[in-house]
């Protein structure tokens, strides 16, 4: 399904007042889903597939396939039975041969290993610890193409703002005005998480997904800057590696200083400005950065 952005209009204001979403369409025309916003500015059907089918339940189904399999193939006389949580798959094998069995089990957690990288990879998420996240990295590449008519539609929308802060700000302006919703529990281990796609035809988003549309988008309107999203315990920020003004926070990573970009709203956010909230968790930490470019 192809996306069309109609940018409508860009409004001047900033202060403490949340961000206003003036207006929000969405129509089907020609298989095209058009999206026509108007806000308050402060100065792929495969991708989306992939997010949307991701559960633990369907990977854990997607590995029991795979063992079966793989007893069926090396495993002749023996019978497996499976035990499985919301995170993990166990397994215990019954045969004559006690050798047959040591090595078939070899086998399969091997292929538990392969099939649960296999999936995730898919899924553009991988495992981090116990845990699933997603792969921002991999979502910013997938994303870019299927983004690139919202970058032009900023850049197109307001000729007399130039320089790269200002096309960042214009975007990040643009994805803080999008409502803010809270999405699945964190329980799901990376089934909270909407694509840009997504995230656009439903007019909502959280602070990850919200941070990773806006990365795609500045990945087509700058893209000679670097950009990281940064994680921390319940939240998540983008950041740019744009020259620092006073009283902007940067965070430090491989020798380069990145800007901040708080992307959640509803609050409007200047470039380089987080909220309370965030400075509290980035000063306590831990805090991962994952570069998207």
């Amino acid at each position: 399904m192809r996306l069309a952005a109609a940018l409508l209009a860009m409004l001047l204001g900033f202060g403490e007042a949340s961000a206003q979403q003036l207006e929000f369409k969405s129509a089907i025309r020609s298989g095209d889903i058009r999206l026509s916003y108007r806000w308050r500015d402060h100065g792929g059907r495969e991708a989306e597939a992939s997010f949307h089918d991701f559960s633990l339940e369907g990977m854990w189904q997607a590995i029991e396939a795979e063992l079966h399999d793989e007893v069926q193939r090396h495993g002749r006389g023996v019978e497996i039975t499976f035990a499985r949580s919301s995170n993990s798959l166990a397994w215990s094998l019954r045969a004559r041969d006690s050798a047959a069995i040591e090595t078939l089990n070899r086998r399969l957690v091997e292929r538990r290993l392969a099939a649960r990288t296999a999936y995730l990879a898919r899924h553009l998420r991988h495992q981090v610890g116990d845990y699933v996240v997603i792969d921002f990295a991999a979502v910013a590449r997938v994303l870019k193409e299927p983004l690139r008519v919202v970058a032009r539609a900023l850049a197109e929308e307001r000729e007399a703002a130039d320089g790269d802060r200002a096309r960042i700000a214009r975007a990040l302006a643009f994805f803080q005005a999008i409502p803010y919703a809270r999405l699945e529990p964190s329980q799901r281990h990376g089934g909270d998480f909407l694509s840009a796609p997504a995230l656009l035809a439903q007019n909502r988003g959280d602070c990850d997904s919200k941070s990773a549309a806006l990365g795609a988008v500045l990945q087509s309107s700058v893209p000679s800057r670097k950009l990281a999203i940064v994680t921390m315990p319940g939240h998540a920020i983008l950041a740019v590696d744009l020259p620092p003004q006073p009283g902007d926070r940067t965070i430090r990573t491989s020798g380069r200083t990145l800007v901040a970009l708080e992307v959640a709203g509803p609050h409007l956010a200047p470039v380089g400005y987080v909220a309370p909230a965030t400075e509290r968790l980035l000063a306590a930490g831990p805090i991962e950065i994952w570069p998207l470019n």
